[in-house]
């Protein structure tokens, strides 16, 4: 690997993410904070930011003249790593302002952040400063679709050429394929990036007209379309239930966590083919039948189990499992007090997760067509094993390197969830409660069950364990392998 050229990519990440922290600064000076304070809070790290990209932009010796034409494993570098620093950057706000005692409490909150995993350890969301309510929610609104895929068109206009965005788009939009919308790997950043803030517009109007007030819209649309689940105040969504206008907003917030979890190429098909760009998707059908099959069962347990009304199941039991699957995170009820098969179904959700190329998390539901292509042709090649079976879905054919990859990445998730619950359960939570942390940080969700449950947090967590849970929510949000390479000795090699 060609260390300059990393570290210039990464450079280039950082010297540009100091226009992040204007939003908060500029929010805090409409509430009438403190100006100084918010001058130390905000401008402090991205004064920090940008040195630091400076600094290794220098360093890597960057030719301004010539293309930065990066590697497979120097794009997933720089992926990783910038990722890793951008969030270790985020945390300054929280120390800053005084929201965070300890920077490890700090890094978890904005490494949950960027990762849209929404998991938090502050008890107390009331009464917090405008501007850290803003920047919990833009962190979560920029990692949604991707900082990476932000600076793609940066990489491909800065550095004169499309190999070095179209990398790094790889490596933030990890998948069974990387179809391009349009032929410039830039373009199709800005495309996705466009339709990402149309829906953003669109569902802050709703909110705003469903009597949120215009801060309140737009930080739980930030954290919804992004399937992130910050919100503005400590009883998340149940907050609003005494308005009249709740069971729609619950809806609304509902829809736009379901197309936060849909593959974003398919809107951008939409506004070509209409609504037979959804629904001859293989992939979109199995996610919104999982999906619909999970509410199901959860509003049978329900009625049947805990005795609870029809419409009172159908509402909860629809919020909160598009909720989890599309690893949002944001709640409605204590589901901590549903029957076991209702919590079992939860926990499957976790894991399902939403769409190759959406904002969501988990496995993907890709990954699981794949496998189960794969094991079914396994069955029918006993007895035959000269036959040629290609693993399919819809049209597409896989190779077998895509197969191999796929099967390889659910060993190590199955592996690490098992290896990083143990040691949780090692810092002394119980079974459950560990058991869920991680399926809730690796899956960037958010709650979990037990002593992180919907009506609890992070907080209670010793140091050690929130280190743990902060490196999987980076696992996590990258899909393992783009973080795993960094630890390969290969990845270092000319």
């Amino acid at each position: 690997m060609r260390f300059k050229k990393a570290l210039t990519g990464i450079g280039a990440v950082l010297l540009i993410y100091p226009i992040a922290f204007l939003l908060p600064l500029l929010v805090g000076a409409i509430y009438a904070e403190n100006f100084f304070f918010l001058l130390k809070s905000y401008m402090l790290p991205a004064l920090f930011s940008f040195l630091l990209g400076l600094f290794m932009i220098n360093w890597g010796k960057w030719d301004r003249h010539h293309e930065l034409e990066l590697r497979p494993s120097e794009a997933l570098v720089v992926v990783s790593l910038s990722w890793f620093f951008i969030a270790a950057i985020g945390a300054l706000p929280y120390l800053l302002t005084g929201t965070m005692v300890t920077y490890v409490d700090g890094f978890f909150e904005s490494m949950s952040g960027f990762t849209t995993t929404g998991a938090s350890v502050i008890t107390e969301i009331d009464g917090l400063p405008h501007s850290i309510l803003l920047w919990r929610a833009l962190t979560q609104w920029l990692g949604g679709l991707g900082v990476i895929v932000l600076m793609v068109a940066l990489f491909s206009m800065l550095f004169g050429g499309p190999k070095a965005g179209m990398m790094l788009m790889k490596g933030e939009v990890p998948g069974h394929s990387s179809e391009k919308i349009v032929h410039r790997i830039k373009d199709t950043a800005k495309i996705l990036w466009a339709i990402y803030g149309i829906l953003t517009l669109a569902e802050i109007l709703l909110l705003t007209i469903l009597g949120l007030n215009l801060f309140d819209a737009v930080c739980h649309t930030f954290t919804t379309l992004s399937t992130g689940g910050f919100g503005t105040h400590t009883a998340s969504i149940t907050y609003y239930q005494n308005l009249p206008t709740a069971p729609i907003i619950e809806l609304v917030i509902v829809f736009f966590m379901f197309v936060g979890g849909v593959n974003f190429v398919l809107h951008y098909n939409f506004i070509k083919k209409g609504i037979r760009g959804y629904l001859r998707d293989r992939e979109f059908k199995v996610y919104a039948f999982i999906m619909l099959g999970m509410i199901l069962i959860v509003v049978l347990d329900l009625v049947i189990n805990k005795g609870q009304g029809v419409f009172r199941s159908i509402r909860e039991s629809l919020f909160t499992i598009v909720s989890m699957q599309t690893t949002t995170g944001f709640v409605t009820a204590d589901y901590g007090t549903w029957p076991s098969l209702s919590k079992f179904i939860l926990i499957l959700a976790m894991f399902f997760g939403g769409m190759t190329g959406s904002t969501g998390g988990g496995m993907k539901i890709a990954r699981f067509i794949i496998a189960y292509q794969a094991a079914k042709r396994s069955l029918k090649r006993i007895g035959h094993s000269d036959s040629v079976i290609p693993v399919r879905m819809g049209d597409v054919v896989f190779s077998e390197g895509i197969v191999r990859s796929v099967l390889i990445f659910i060993f190590a998730y199955i592996s690490i969830f098992v290896f990083s619950s143990f040691l949780m359960s090692l810092t002394g939570l119980d079974a459950i409660s560990a058991l869920s942390s991680v399926a809730a940080t690796l899956g960037n969700v958010g709650p979990g069950l037990g002593l992180v449950g919907p009506t609890a947090n992070y907080a209670g967590i010793v140091p050690i364990g929130k280190v743990i849970l902060t490196l999987l929510m980076w696992l996590g949000r990258l899909e393992i392998l783009v973080v795993v390479v960094l630890f390969f000795p290969s990845t270092y090699r000319s």
